[in-house]
């Protein structure tokens, strides 16, 4: 029998346009929790999720453009560790309302269209809460 080696996506935090006290709290959580930080360049928002996240099968699409929100991509985390993650970023204060985790279905999405999707879906909670 032959054994199948199923290569493993690194656990990883790609943060955008965080930066000061808030990207110190981030990188600070992120190491705590044994995990690796990517900042993602703030031009970098016409790149796919695929790409930023280091997928195989995903190159740059060369598209240069900015977006201004701030937000934390969570990549190859299983949901009980991304759990602790969430949990050691609450203790520490820290507040980023755009979250998301890379999917089957994002990973194609560029950047920008998936703070579009994020923001949509923030506005939408934020009226049920209400």
């Amino acid at each position: 029998m032959k054994a199948r080696i199923i290569p493993t996506i690194p656990e990883t935090v790609l943060s955008y346009n965080i930066s000061g006290e808030n990207l110190a709290l981030l990188e600070k959580a992120v190491s705590a929790s044994g995990m690796k930080h990517a900042v993602i360049p703030a031009e970098k928002a016409g790149e796919t999720i695929g790409f930023l996240a280091g997928y195989k099968g995903f190159s740059s699409n060369g598209t240069n453009i900015s977006a201004d929100e701030e937000c934390v991509i969570f990549s190859g985390i299983s949901s009980k560790r991304l759990d602790v993650l969430l949990k050691n970023m609450r203790n520490a204060g820290l507040d980023i309302p755009l979250k998301a985790v890379v999917t089957a279905y994002n990973q194609s999405m560029s950047l920008e269209g998936l703070l579009t999707e994020l923001k949509k879906e923030h506005k939408a909670l934020e009226k049920v809460k209400k």
